[in-house]
């Protein structure tokens, strides 16, 4: 039986999730974490899963409207949109503690 595919929505909380809840320039992982557009929408860049990354208040100020490259800040990971929606739900659920029991069933986590 095949699963049927469904988009993940562009959320704040997915991109969290998506980002492991650390900022993709420091790595820092505190309570202070916003989005970051890698191409600035001031300069043509959209709301797509390639142009959003979770980033501390730090680097985001410190990033402004400049690219990654400009600013001389690499991103960790490249941003891409999750593949499965059914592994990227399970994970989320894991990985916040919920549902421990499923872990057994799951691989790759």
């Amino acid at each position: 039986m095949r699963v049927p595919y469904k988009e993940i929505p562009l959320t704040r909380r997915n991109i969290l999730h998506r980002d492991g809840h650390a900022c993709q320039y420091c790595g820092y992982t505190g309570d202070e974490l916003t989005l970051d557009h890698v191409i600035p929408r001031s300069r043509g860049g959209g709301d797509s899963w390639e142009n959003i990354v979770t980033a501390c208040v730090r680097c985001n100020v410190k990033k402004g409207s400049r690219t990654p490259n400009e600013a001389h800040m690499p991103l960790r990971h490249p941003p891409r949109q999750p593949y499965s929606s059914l592994y990227f739900e399970v994970s989320k659920h894991l990985k916040s503690g919920l549902h421990t029991e499923w872990q057994k069933y799951v691989i790759g986590l």
